[in-house]
């Protein structure tokens, strides 16, 4: 009995995700976002054929040969350009390599519904990037998981799992 106990115990932490994914919220930035471990937060400024030097936030964490990313741009003084923004980044990610599938999630139901256009790109340095953006309230959202090549003698394998989950309160409040 007592095997079988060690066995189901063996089995079960087996099964378990190799980290502990975590929400952090970042109220300031309007945003909710899961991460494998806790991200490093970088101030920074964004390029786009728009505008140049858009104020912008970064925050990365790296886990099992993945790369994840979220990067935010204050659109504030152009919101009314919230959509070319998008379209644009998307546009760029892909010409970075080849597509492999783009799909349109949604974020909430209904009337608080927050569209967004993901895309899974092979670049040819042999990373796999799937990015998800998304234009709301005067932002733009990037979110990033990059699958990292082989480096060196290191096994490039498939990551459990390089999909992050987002939310953005509807009224601002995420309790």
């Amino acid at each position: 009995m007592r095997i079988l106990a060690f066995v189901a115990f063996a089995l079960s932490l087996a099964a378990r995700p190799a980290s502990a994914w975590e929400e952090y919220k970042y109220l300031d930035q309007g945003v909710a976002i899961q991460f494998p471990a806790k991200p490093q937060a970088m101030k920074s400024t964004y390029d786009s054929v728009y505008a140049k030097g858009l104020p912008s936030m970064a925050y990365s964490a790296e886990d099992d040969h993945v790369l994840y990313k979220l990067t935010v741009v204050d659109l504030a003084s152009r919101p009314d350009m919230g959509a070319n923004f998008l379209n644009e980044a998307a546009n760029r990610l892909q010409r970075e390599g080849e597509v492999l599938f783009t799909d349109f999630p949604r974020v909430y139901q209904d009337q608080r519904s927050v569209f967004g256009v993901s895309l899974v790109v092979d670049r040819p340095d042999g990373s796999r990037v799937r990015s998800s953006l998304y234009y709301h309230r005067g932002r733009l959202y990037i979110a990033d998981a990059v699958v990292l090549p082989a480096r060196g003698d290191k096994d490039m394998t498939t990551p459990s799992r390089y999909d992050q989950t987002i939310r953005f309160p509807p009224d601002g409040r995420f309790d």
